[in-house]
């Protein structure tokens, strides 16, 4: 069953998209990842972003985050004891959601590993200061992103993300 109850964004929680809205996104742009299955979804945050609800998606943990140089595309999600990789936030990746397109992740049918990598994830991505980092990064791409300015760094950081204004019409259309 999922859950339709508005969205409170206070923290930062994980949600799932419907599988409709994704394949309608992913017309219009290369960059959204399609879900890969019931048991496997494409998860995420969600932020509000200007007047728009964006899902930032989560990566699971790859030994190539390892190499990624800090920058505003990703956030490291590390372990709080073992300082390991937990994986990472793409807000390269992040798209527009409708809030009845999105809903709260549910874990009663998941494994006890995955339910305890989703909980280390949950409690590194609210502590205060990295909830602040999120969400400034967030805001800072997606200003970089939508900007006309054709700087070296503006142009990197498009060449890397969704289109965000143009999904954000296409979002308003499938809306409707």
């Amino acid at each position: 069953m999922k859950n339709n109850k508005k969205l409170k964004l206070e923290k930062l929680n994980f949600f799932v998209i419907d599988n409709k809205y994704i394949s309608f996104l992913s017309q219009f742009d290369s960059h959204v990842a399609y879900n890969k299955d019931e048991t496997r979804p494409y998860i995420g945050i969600v932020l509000r972003i200007e007047k728009h609800c964006y899902f930032a998606p989560l990566f699971s943990p790859k030994s190539k985050h390892k190499t990624y140089k800090n920058n505003l595309s990703f956030f490291k999600i590390i372990s709080k004891k073992s300082k390991n990789s937990l994986g990472i936030i793409r807000f390269s990746d992040m798209i527009p959601v409708p809030e009845d397109s999105v809903h709260l992740l549910e874990l009663e049918d998941k494994s006890y590993g995955y339910k305890r990598l989703l909980s280390e994830q949950y409690s590194y991505i609210n502590i205060p200061e990295n909830r602040q980092k999120i969400k400034n990064k967030a805001e800072k791409i997606y200003t970089i992103v939508t900007s006309n300015s054709k700087s070296r760094m503006s142009q990197f950081y498009k060449s890397l993300s969704c289109d965000f204004k143009r999904l954000e019409g296409k979002c308003l259309n499938f809306q409707k």
